[in-house]
C-alpha cells in the first residue's frame, strides 16, 4: 500500500469519525448480513481459487474453513482492509469473533499492544487503528451496522472454530465490480455478495460487471450472489438478460449462482 493511500484512508476514517458524511463513501460491515451458511454450502470449495468481497471480512473466513486453495478479496472500500486485520487480532489476541468497540476505546487500546504484526499491511492497520485509540476517534461510525441485530449467519460459533483460517497474508485488490479491470488472474468461484443489486438496473453497469466477471472466472466457474433487497422483477429479469450471454443461471436459497458457459 502506498503512503499516499493510508494517509487517504486515515484522514478519510477521521472525518467520518467525528459524525460527518463522506459523499461515496459506504460504511463497513461489522457483521455479514448474508447467509453465508446456505450460499457457501450450495458450491463446492474444496482446493478452489477464490475472489471474494472483503466487506466484514465473513466471506473470507467461511471460503477458507471450506478449505479452499486460495481465498484473494476485492472491495471499492479500502477501510475494509484495516477491519480485516482488527478481526483476526479480536479474535488472535482477545478470543471474540468480533471487536469490541462499541463502548469506547479502552477495549482496542488493550488489544493493539498485544499485536505483533507480521507483514506491511499489518502494520499499516495497526498504526491506522493506533492513531485513532490515540485520538480516541468514535470507531463505530465508520459501520452500517455495529448496534443493530444482524440477520446474516456464518459457519462458525466461536474464535476457535476458525482456527487456520485467519492468516495475516492476504491480497487485497482495490476495485468496483462496476469500473473495467482485469487482474490478470482467473478464479473457480467469485463471491460478490448482493452488489449486482447496486446497479439498480443500470445497464451499462450491469454490462461492465459481466465483462469482468467473465474475465475473471475459468470455464464453468461460478459467481455466488446474494439477494438482501426487494429489486422489482424488471430490474432483476434486466440483469439475467445481460448476462445469459456468457452465464447461465442457477436459483439457491437467498440467492442465486451465475456459472460461466
Amino acid at each position: 500500500m502506498e503512503k499516499l493511500d493510508f494517509l487517504h484512508d486515515y484522514l478519510l476514517s477521521c472525518t467520518i469519525g467525528q459524525g460527518k458524511m463522506v459523499e461515496g463513501f459506504k460504511n463497513i460491515y461489522y457483521k455479514t448480513n448474508e447467509d453465508l451458511i446456505s450460499l457457501c454450502l450450495s458450491v463446492d470449495f474444496y482446493q478452489k481459487d477464490v475472489l471474494s468481497v472483503l466487506a466484514s471480512s465473513d466471506q473470507v473466513f467461511c471460503a477458507r474453513l471450506l478449505d479452499a486453495k486460495s481465498v484473494d478479496t476485492f472491495d471499492f472500500n479500502r477501510l475494509t482492509l484495516y477491519y480485516y486485520y482488527l478481526r483476526i487480532w479480536s479474535i488472535k489476541y482477545k478470543n471474540s469473533l468480533y471487536p469490541q468497540i462499541y463502548n469506547g476505546n479502552k477495549w482496542l487500546k488493550e488489544l493493539l499492544k498485544l499485536v505483533k504484526p507480521e507483514n506491511e499491511l499489518e502494520d499499516m492497520a495497526l498504526l491506522f487503528f493506533t492513531k485513532h485509540a490515540k485520538h480516541n476517534t468514535d470507531l463505530t461510525k465508520l459501520f452500517s451496522d455495529i448496534n443493530r441485530e444482524q440477520e446474516g449467519t456464518v459457519l462458525y460459533d466461536k474464535p476457535k472454530d476458525l482456527e487456520g483460517c485467519t492468516s495475516s497474508k492476504l491480497t487485497y485488490h482495490h476495485i468496483s465490480l462496476f469500473e473495467y479491470f482485469d487482474l490478470k488472474k482467473q478464479y473457480d468461484i467469485v463471491m460478490i455478495s448482493n452488489i449486482l443489486e447496486w446497479a439498480y438496473g443500470n445497464k451499462e453497469k450491469l454490462i461492465i460487471a459481466r465483462d469482468n466477471l467473465n474475465r475473471l472466472l475459468r470455464k464453468n466457474g461460478s459467481v455466488i450472489c446474494s439477494l438482501l433487497m426487494h429489486s422489482p422483477k424488471s430490474q432483476l429479469d434486466l440483469e439475467e438478460e445481460i448476462f445469459k450471454e456468457n452465464f447461465t443461471k442457477e436459483p439457491i436459497e437467498k440467492g442465486y449462482i451465475y456459472i460461466k458457459k
